[in-house]
């Protein structure tokens, strides 16, 4: 399977050849995935004019858009191959002389999931700080803990479709599931590590999740935990989905150290497995 990649550079200075990478694509016949760095775009920002600067943006949520529409779904087959692939990206790097521009597409011989999009993510455009990894380990810790404290009570990294969830049409996952008189979820979110698309993606599925959930009679008042902790400020578009999520009257956001309030609940409640 052959898999490419392209760098998208943001141009400073036409004159001096000037430029900033700003985004990655990688792609092959199966699958394909393109982010932009949030913070590099607002370091640059007062570079542009007002104009220059959305134009900029509009570029880059444009190939995002296409992107997205490329993938594949429950529905559809993978259709990027006849779209994003790499003669798309040559062309684009030899013509494409604008604000935004386009590295040659380069083979690289790597599966294309999560884990190598991020490390080439942090090599080529941008690393999150070292100082993250800090809330990493929180998250696991927290999900250690409380697989431990919580087994026997609830289902954990349950698999759900129609026959559990009426009018659930995509089968969905979540980390633990558990009933007492109303159904019982909860899922976890590391907002510091993760770029703000992915979060607002996952964020999006689960709250799908949770309205069908509470469409059913069981469901309807239901108690939905969230763990997660306060992002660092700098990251502005994190901090904004988890300021989202705790002004939200859906989810009950706990942080990592707080995840005590969940094992009492499980106490009180007599929380058991669903299945």
């Amino acid at each position: 399977m052959k898999t490419f990649y392209s760098i998208l550079y943001c141009t400073i200075r036409p004159n001096l050849d000037e430029r900033v990478s700003i985004g990655l694509f990688i792609g092959n016949e199966m699958a394909c995935r393109f982010e932009y760095s949030i913070e590099k775009l607002s370091i640059v920002k007062g570079l542009f004019s007002e104009s220059a600067f959305e134009m900029v943006k509009i570029s880059l949520k444009s190939l995002r858009k296409l992107t997205v529409e490329s993938k594949s779904d429950f529905l559809n087959p993978y259709r990027g191959a006849a779209t994003v692939n790499s003669k798309y990206f040559s062309y684009l790097s030899k013509y494409a002389n604008n604000l935004i521009t386009y590295s040659e597409p380069r083979a690289i011989d790597v599966d294309l999931n999560e884990s190598n999009f991020d490390r080439l993510f942090g090599k080529f455009i941008f690393q999150l700080p070292t100082s993250l990894d800090v809330s990493i380990k929180t998250i696991e810790i927290a999900k250690q803990r409380i697989t431990n404290s919580l087994a026997g009570r609830v289902n954990f990294n349950a698999e759900l479709d129609s026959t559990n969830v009426p009018g659930l049409i995509v089968p969905s996952k979540v980390w633990f599931i558990g009933k007492n008189e109303v159904q019982v979820t909860g899922e976890v979110k590391d907002f510091n590590g993760q770029r703000p698309h992915l979060i607002q993606q996952q964020i999006g599925a689960h709250l799908y999740l949770i309205d069908r959930i509470k469409d059913t009679p069981i469901g309807k008042n239901g108690h939905f935990f969230l763990i997660g902790d306060e992002p660092s400020k700098a990251l502005s578009e994190n901090h904004k989905l988890w300021k989202a999520v705790k002004d939200s009257s859906t989810l009950d956001l706990v942080a990592t150290n707080e995840v005590g309030r969940i094992e009492n609940y499980m106490e009180e409640h007599g929380v058991e497995p669903l299945f």
